[in-house]
């Protein structure tokens, strides 16, 4: 019977850990720092200022660990924020600081998860800005995409046209510092050191276009397996 009690009194205790421990971690998003979202002013606007231009469900992990999930989010590309959608439906930039945060959606009928991380520096990128996570390990590959919005009036013409404009960087980190490298052998394989005849050998025999993200994220990963 004592047994029987111990044991009964180990697994509440184990129980009421476990629900402070989730307490802590996965946190109401009524708890989460917001101000009013900023609005676009899409006169005529050409292309999204956001990754995906409807809020799709994304998970949010603070600089301090506490992660939000199954939140409805966008990401503004333009200004480098989160925006997300309250459960009293309200929409909100989300100011609080954010190491991590991944996002679900569909595009071109075919399902995207991607995972965009902060923390990371060199090259002129501040550790504030939002990198997209390409292949993760020892050595990590990152991309950037950052958009504008310029306006532009035709001649003789009073209508404004809005037109969203993007570029991408590419990098590999180790640790937290970044390496710009181009879509090409020779800077790739000088960003990843020491094993330039097996990476040679495997672009060769796996026949890779490093021109697509797709076939670098497969040399990286070999890289990081070596």
């Amino acid at each position: 019977m004592k047994n029987a009690l111990k044991a009964l009194s180990l697994a509440l205790f184990a129980c009421a850990l476990f629900s402070l421990d989730a307490a802590a971690q996965y946190t109401s998003t009524t708890d989460m720092e917001a101000r009013p979202v900023h609005e676009y002013n899409a006169i005529t606007m050409i292309g999204s200022p956001y990754l995906h231009p409807d809020f799709a469900e994304g998970t949010i992990t603070l600089s301090n660990g506490t992660i939000y999930e199954g939140v409805n989010i966008m990401y503004d590309q333009v200004r480098d924020v989160i925006v997300f959608k309250g459960k009293d439906g309200q929409v909100k930039e989300l100011i609080e600081p954010v190491k991590e945060f991944s996002i679900n959606y569909i595009h071109n009928n075919g399902k995207l998860h991607k995972t965009f991380r902060k923390g990371y520096t060199g090259e002129g990128v501040s550790a504030d800005a939002f990198l997209e996570v390409l292949a993760d390990g020892k050595t990590t590959l990152l991309k950037k995409t950052s958009k504008k919005i310029f306006d532009r009036k035709g001649y003789s013409s009073a209508t404004i046209d809005r037109e969203v404009q993007e570029s991408e960087e590419y990098y590999i980190a180790t640790g937290n510092k970044l390496t710009k490298v181009k879509k090409s052998k020779g800077s790739l394989l000088a960003a990843m050191p020491g094993k330039a005849d097996d990476l040679q050998s495997y672009i060769k025999t796996n026949a890779l276009n490093l021109r697509n993200d797709s076939d670098i994220i497969k040399l990286v990963e070999h890289y990081n397996s070596l």
